[in-house]
């Protein structure tokens, strides 16, 4: 995935990483160590654990592990940013640890223990290995940022644990879990430099692509000297296995393979933990248990495996007045997931200068918050082209449009996410931008953080060359404080009766962040009044406050929760019979700044039914059961009290019980009061009869757990029917929940091996997970097959030996919590050929459990079938592809060699191969050693008979027709069935994989503006999403409509300025991986009208990618066109007949109104208000020639619409009627209309005239 801009300043100090494994390698037997470059058990700092034949250290389980680190800090150093990263696999052949990968892990540092909670913004979740025949295997990685607890311990010893991992045995040599302190610091004493740490999840595989990411924000100097050294925390990079490189250097082409001390460059990767200088480090948790390095290396028993941290020089890859780079991951062999790179490089102060600020100390939810960025040039050369860019979680914050002023002065459309254009820059001059947000939530971490970026070209010298780069701003850190008070009503009793007490309950609580005081007040419903002295505040008394005035909870701090209770007493009928009644929390907070704010929160809404003691009765039906819980044949007895509280008594009283299904009713266990009813059954009902005023009848009666309810809970519930005052009633009793208790016993089996011949020795493991509520005392059992034999004292419990246990009698393991697994293997002799050819073996667990009745259940539960094939039968199979990697389209052809190993003729031999579902038999393409056949190679292809020693070789062909999911590859193996000895036999080959590779490119476009004007600036964006296989290297091309320029360093790549990149020419935008999303903005400018009157803008994305076989491709994926209008103001030209007139006479005034634009404007009205000394003169009017003889004014004249690149010409007289005091009259018209764009909208608009000048001349007598 991606990665995350955590971190980016410039300034005097470091980056340093540390961290450590949480695993050590394994062989493949389950808790024996080995050197398999797979963990198969954590570590832990507590020594008193042992995971079976490991060192003291380590264990089973991932919720207990744990490995400590040191963090190395110069003297006078202080922490300016640290983030902890942690990941491991987390679904890994057969094991799914998904529920729990977003839980806190815990840091202990020299100061305390934390719990650390993941940041949702590094959340990654990848494919991480697909080898075939095991199931994909899903790797991880979590991050948060720690800077405030780091700032407060320092430098130490650290302790990160609880991280999920896998230790599964076997599988895809993918099991790790690690942990990772990125830590940058700002020392005096070290040079000015470009400090950044990302996070991510870039999975490099050879079946994936390399991963190229674009590093901008930095210039290293002019002239002289270059240094830079980057930090790397990387998963699963193994010793013993080669290919797996890191690049770096100012382009794409021009990358340079990375090494360092202990960092080879074609095993860059390899299982190593080194310190700031590049060299191993052997402090920490089994800092001396370190595979050997090389290229490739070797393995210990029991190393410190699957994770890589280190810190090496860049400086030779760096060149001078460099302003980007681009770090590339690759491999040819060895996979690894990277998860977070740092880079410090030494610069030179920054030709441009940004200053970040807000007045704002703090906020609160709903606040507008002002930030300013003041950029400055203080060199002695001009920056040009300057863009000052702002990026801001919007997950908590809300721009407020056309906010953005420059020096003061609005900048409407104008977004500090796609930039602000400031232009040129003088040597010594300022320019301030200004813009707003709204908090609209607290963020993840409390704090708002935010950092803005100056983009900007200048040239040295005269003969130097130009140079395009970006600075950073410090970063603004704005707590946000909110308390989130919550109110729960409830009400008892559920049915009130006039003349009856009603006590109400109020749980406040405060998941804010920030104290409040908290007064509770409740309008008391109709129909009650409030009991006086009734008022609890978590179980203490409070007299003399009443809810109608507010009952004061006092403080309630964040996290805390407070109760109330208080009772009104029923005393009339309310309306419609219900009380319905809601509370109100009200309170007050002060966050730092000393606002005393207000806020109220409602409860629910709480309604009681009342009934009139009357005509009502008041009968409680109250139903019990003898224990909470049982097992399936436990025998539960259930009591039910009905007390009679009315004005009378009630008759014929029945009482009868739901019973669900789940129960049974125990046949003669009724009694009533004592007395048994052995016909009696309460499905049918129970006779209580007569009950007088303040009696009360007991029924009890058993009911049996006949089977587990989903969920596992009994619930039923009691009915009281019977007669008062002549009428029948109903009344229910309280639902009674019985826990069915049931342990859910799931056993996976597993192989360490696929594939075996007589006399190989197999470990098989079985996996028993407890899903269920109860603990089981399980063993496990393995009848073997007839061509297997258990080797005795081979048997593991969770790593520990069990030497007298055998699965052909039963393995022991104990009892399993809920929850809880338990590993059990054991090794498997295999000491015959099976006839199909094929190892068949399954476990199964045999369980006991026991109620707390001391009751006892059992169950059993077979695990899933293991196959083992043998390598070496009498019939062999082997099966092969023309290509390892393809893309949708190709053709593969496969080639099956079977061949006879036996001393015996095998007959009737038939070679089928079933297709993987994303590819296709091809018809006619088998051939049987070398001639074409007709036959269908997923039906069955005869290849007669094989004599002893003989070999047939068959070949077919697949189309590659779509993606296979879930691991895009055709996973395909053949099979021969045959007849050897008059027995049929199966033989089935090796699996052949190809691994469909392709990115899957789109790309869509959009504009934020509806429309322009000559002048304005348009805000594109590109969303661009591989939804395909592989990765793909991407540059942006972007062709210019007719009348735009492109805004010179205004392209951003995922909110990060690229400055210098033109995309004329092209923009190296980096590797958009699989299942990933990339998002570009940039801008252009309107210079002028373009012929069709609107912008039609596409990019146009060229991406390529290399397999391993050396495969290359070049594809190009258009942008969807995106059409803007360009709106053209209409003109009005106003002249005039004569420069002069007599008074006495008239002149003719001409009004043209143009419109350049490629669509008509409407709804065109016109004004001339006439100077003093000149009249209109009535009746004189013409439009376009034709006169119009009505009118008789100037004043909003419609002349309705002028047609696209057209004109209206308005003529009309005007009287001279006097020579005022200045002769010179001076005339000016006005009009308004309405622009249509090509949505039907209509913009309106309004314009003036040129001003004309008339001379009035008295008339001389």
């Amino acid at each position: 995935m991606p990665f995350v801009n955590r971190f980016l300043l410039n300034n005097n100090g470091a980056i340093t990483y540390t961290g450590n494994t949480l695993g050590l390698s394994r062989s493949d037997t389950v808790a024996v160590p080995g050197t398999v470059d797979s963990i198969g058990a954590f570590v832990t700092a507590d020594t008193s654990q042992t995971f079976g034949l490991y060192p003291p250290g380590t264990t089973g389980n991932y919720a207990l592990n744990n490995s400590t680190a040191i963090l190395l800090l110069p003297a006078g150093s202080s922490i300016l940013y640290a983030e902890l990263v942690w990941g491991g696999t987390y679904i890994n052949n057969g094991v799914d640890l998904s529920a729990f990968i977003d839980n806190p892990v815990s840091l202990t540092t020299p100061s305390g223990l934390f719990s650390i909670t993941p940041d949702p913004a590094t959340r990654f979740d990848v494919l991480l290995s697909n080898s075939p025949p095991y199931p994909p295997a899903y790797a991880y990685v979590r991050s948060a940022d720690v800077t405030g607890i780091v700032q407060t311990a320092g430098a130490g010893n650290y302790t990160a644990g609880g991280i999920v991992g896998t230790i599964v045995v076997p599988d895809p040599t993918s099991n790790h879990a690690m942990w990772t302190l990125a830590v940058a610091y700002a020392n005096a004493s070290e040079p000015l430099r470009n400090l950044s740490i990302r996070v991510g999840a870039a999975v490099i595989q050879a079946a994936s692509g390399p991963v190229s990411t674009v590093i901008t924000g930095f210039a290293t100097p002019f002239q002289g000297a270059l240094d830079g050294r980057a930090q790397l925390s990387a998963q699963e990079g193994d010793a013993n296995k080669t290919g797996d490189m890191a690049q770096f250097g100012p382009t794409a082409a021009a990358l340079t393979t990375l090494s360092g001390p202990n960092n080879f460059a074609a095993n860059f990767f390899a299982s190593q933990i080194n310190g700031d200088a590049g060299l191993l480090d052997t402090t920490g948790t089994f800092g001396t248990r370190n595979q050997i390095n090389g290229t490739p290396g070797t393995n210990i028993v029991a190393g410190r495996q699957g994770y890589d941290v280190t810190n090496i020089s860049v400086a030779g890859t760096l060149l001078n007045a460099q302003t980007s780079a681009v770090f590339n991951l690759t491999t040819s062999g060895d996979g690894y997931l990277v998860d977070s790179i740092g880079l410090q490089i030494d610069i030179t102060p920054p030709l441009v200068t940004i200053v970040k600020s807000t007045p704002a100390a703090d906020a609160v939810i709903g606040d507008i918050v002002t930030y300013a960025l003041t950029v400055q040039n203080t060199g002695v050369v001009n920056a040009g082209n300057v863009q000052v860019f702002d990026t801001i979680d919007e997950t908590s914050v809300a721009f407020i449009p056309n906010s953005v002023t420059l020096n003061g002065v609005p900048v409407p459309g104008a977004t500090p996410e796609t930039g602000v254009t400031v232009g040129l820059l003088a040597p010594g001059a300022t320019a301030v931008i200004t813009f707003r947000y709204q908090v609209t939530a607290v963020p993840f971490g409390g704090t708002i953080d935010d950092q803005g970026n100056v983009a900007y070209t200048y040239q040295p010298t005269p003969d130097s060359p130009v140079i395009s780069t970006s600075v950073p701003s410090n970063i603004v850190h704005i707590p946000v404080f909110s308390p989130v008070i919550g109110l729960v009503k409830s009400g008892e009793p559920t049915v009130a009766f006039i003349g009856n007490p009603v006590t109400y309950a109020l749980i406040a609580s405060n998941t804010g962040n920030i104290s409040a005081n908290v007064t509770i007040a409740d309008p008391t419903p109709a129909g009650t009044t409030f009991i006086p002295n009734s008022v609890t505040v978590n179980g203490v008394a409070v007299p003399g406050v009443s809810p109608t005035t507010g009952i004061p909870i006092g403080p309630l701090d964040a996290g805390a929760t407070a109760t109330i209770t208080f009772q009104v007493l029923v005393v009339s009928a309310p309306p419609g019979n219900n009380l319905v009644n809601q509370s109100t929390a009200s309170f007050t907070y002060m966050p730092p700044d000393g606002r005393m704010l207000t806020g109220s929160s409602p409860s629910n809404i709480v309604t009681i039914p009342v009934v009139s003691p009357m005509d009502t009765p008041n009968v409680t039906v109250v139903k019990s059961a003898g224990a909470a819980s049982g097992i399936v044949g436990d025998v539960i007895a259930f009591t039910v009290v009905s007390t009679n509280n009315s004005i009378a008594g009630i008759l014929n009283a029945v009482l009868t019980d739901s019973v669900p299904a789940g129960y049974a009713f125990v046949a003669g266990s009724a009694a009533v009061n004592g007395v048994p009813q052995p016909a009696a059954d309460p499905l049918a009902g129970i006779a209580v009869g007569t009950l007088a005023v303040g009696a009360s009848a007991t029924v009890t009666f058993d009911l049996a757990i006949t089977a587990v309810p989903t969920p596992p809970v009994l619930t039923n519930t009691a009915s009281l029917e019977y007669d008062f005052l002549g009428g029948p009633f109903i009344t229910p009793s309280n639902p009674v929940d019985v826990t069915v208790l049931q342990p859910v016993i799931v056993p996976v089996k597993r192989a360490n091996t696929f594939g075996g011949a007589v006399g190989q020795i197999v470990n098989y493991s079985v996996t028993v997970t407890n899903s269920g509520n109860v603990a089981a005392v399980t063993t496990i059992t393995d009848p073997l097959n007839p061509y297997s034999t258990f080797v005795a004292g081979s048997v593991f419990v969770n790593g520990i030996p069990v030497p007298a246990a055998s699965p052909l009698t039963g393995i022991v393991i104990g009892s399993i919590a809920p929850g809880e697994s338990v590993v059990v293997s054991y090794d498997v002799a295999l000491t015959a050929s099976p006839p199909t050819g094929v190892y068949d073996n399954q476990a199964a667990a045999a369980f006991t459990f026991q109620s707390p009745s001391g009751s006892t259940g059992s169950g059993s539960a077979p695990s899933n079938v293991v196959q083992i094939v043998e390598n070496d039968g009498d019939v062999a199979i082997t099966k092969s592809g023309s290509e390892t990697f393809g893309i949708v389209g190709d053709i593969v052809t496969f080639t099956l060699t079977v061949s006879s190993v036996s001393a015996f003729p095998a007959t009737d031999v038939i070679v089928s191969d079933n297709s993987t579902p994303g590819s296709v038999f091809v018809p006619g393409s088998v051939t049987v050693g070398g001639a074409p056949s007709a036959g269908n190679i997923n039906t069955g292809v005869s290849i007669g008979t094989l004599a002893p020693g003989q070999a047939v070789i068959v070949t077919f062909q697949e189309e590659i027709v779509s993606l296979p999911e879930p691991g895009y590859n055709v996973n395909d193996f053949a099979t021969a069935a045959f007849i050897l000895g008059g027995t049929a036999r199966i033989s089935q080959s090796n699996i052949a994989t190809v691994t469909i590779a392709q990115p899957v490119i789109t790309a869509v476009k959009s504009a934020a503006e509806p429309y322009v004007f000559v002048g304005d600036e348009v805000h594109y964006q590109t969303v661009v999403t591989n939804t395909g296989s592989f990765n793909a290297e991407l540059t942006w091309f972007d062709l210019l409509p007719p009348g735009s320029v492109f805004v010179e360093n205004s392209l951003t790549l995922n909110g990060f300025p690229v400055p210098g990149e033109n995309m004329l020419t092209g923009a190296f935008i980096g590797t958009v991986e699989a299942n990933s999303t990339a998002f570009i903005t940039f801008k252009l400018k309107v210079v002028s009208y373009p012929p069709t009157g609107q912008l039609m803008n596409q990019g146009n994305l060229v991406f390529s990618f290399t397999f391993p076989n050396g495969r290359s491709f070049t594809l190009n994926q258009k942008t969807n066109p995106v059409f803007v209008p360009v709106l053209a103001l209409a003109t009005l030209a106003k002249s005039v007949s004569a420069s002069s007139v007599a008074a006495g006479n008239a002149v003719a005034f001409y009004l043209t109104v143009s419109n350049p634009n490629t669509a008509p404007i409407q709804n065109v009205v016109l004004t001339d208000a006439l100077p003093s000394g000149l009249s209109f003169v009535p009746g004189s009017l013409s439009l376009n020639g034709t006169p119009l003889p009505g009118t008789s004014n100037l004043s909003r004249l419609s002349i309705g619409t002028v047609p696209a690149q057209g004109s209206s010409v308005i003529r009309f007289l005007a009287n001279a009627d006097f020579a005022p005091l200045n002769p010179v009259v001076v005339n000016t018209a006005s009009f308004s209309y309405g622009l249509l764009l090509p949505s039907g909208d209509i913009v309106p608009r309004n314009g003036a005239s040129n001003p004309v000048s008339v001379t009035i001349e008295e008339h001389e007598e």
